[in-house]
């Protein structure tokens, strides 16, 4: 499914007399917060957990889910009161977080990656802006990504150097590494994805005026400085890359998996923290060197 949204619904939003600018405002002044654009509706999200989706259709506002608490007093959210629904709906996300041991934990590093590349003061010093999160059509890759060079002469476009998308995939300890939706599983998904050149085009498409929707709606904010631009297409191929949080170097899990990818890519931090780097992304063989001791342990 498409996730750019209709010219009205993001008037709505953008417009000082929309009748949800408040929303779009409230977002915009609490970096913990995020919102994506869902086709149909936007969402919006606090630590991985989704606080309040939006549906186009009468513009309805839906409530954080019940998953999250069974009986918690909330309100239900209207633009008139969102400054007393969100502070009370991101505790309710805070407890659910404390109380399931970080069940949402690996949900949360990909916003604080949205956060650092998007949104914070030295996002646009690095090599990556966040278009989407939760991508579903690819087996719900988990980050796309435009990688745009943080250097002078790569922020000018060049139709000689076109742009890439770029797909993260977040796994958060070694018990992520396997299984159904471990490695493997989502190396398969992408590379099943990208054999549909069709859909493939479609989704470059969407995803280019996905960023272009919400560099205007001020989600990424540090794309200002860049002036007007017009990207029109990207290239050809997208780059799939490995982000592994908080995994166990010694782990014999993380090796077999590897094992069984032919070959695929990794990024690690530069040298702590969320921004993404283009140098910091190294091939399947020299992750392992580095990253992978002789000496492995069971799990």
């Amino acid at each position: 499914m498409a996730r750019k949204i209709s010219n009205a619904f993001l008037q709505e939003l953008k417009l000082k007399d929309g009748c949800l600018n408040p929303i779009l405002n409230y977002v915009k002044s609490d970096d913990t917060l995020n919102m994506e654009l869902r086709g149909d509706s936007v969402a919006i999200y606090y630590r991985g957990g989704k606080l309040l989706s939006i549906k186009e259709k009468s513009f309805e506002l839906i409530a954080l889910d019940s998953n999250y608490h069974k009986e918690s007093g909330l309100i239900s959210p209207t633009v008139e009161n969102i400054e007393d629904y969100i502070p009370k709906a991101k505790r309710i996300v805070d407890k659910y977080v404390v109380e399931v041991k970080n069940h949402l934990w690996e949900k949360e590093i990909q916003q604080r990656i949205v956060q650092e590349n998007n949104y914070s003061r030295n996002s646009y010093d690095t090599d990556f802006f966040i278009i989407d999160t939760e991508y579903q059509d690819i087996g719900r890759a988990d980050i796309v990504a435009l990688c745009w060079e943080s250097n002078a002469s790569a922020r000018k476009l060049s139709k000689n150097r076109p742009l890439k998308i770029t797909i993260f995939e977040v796994k958060q300890g070694i018990d992520s590494i396997k299984g159904n939706a471990g490695m493997y599983s989502h190396w398969n998904d992408f590379n099943t994805f990208i054999a549909g050149k069709d859909k493939v085009e479609s989704f470059k498409k969407d995803m280019i005026a996905v960023f272009e929707q919400k560099r205007e709606l001020g989600l990424i904010i540090e794309t200002e400085k860049l002036g007007k631009v017009d990207i029109t297409k990207v290239s050809d191929d997208i780059d799939f890359v490995f982000l592994l949080a908080n995994y166990k170097s010694a782990s014999a899990n993380l090796r077999e998996e590897l094992d069984k990818i032919p070959d695929c890519k990794f990024i690690y931090a530069n040298p702590m923290g969320y921004g993404l780097y283009l140098q910091n992304i190294v091939d399947k063989q020299k992750f392992i060197e580095r990253f992978i001791p002789v000496t492995r342990t069971k799990d």
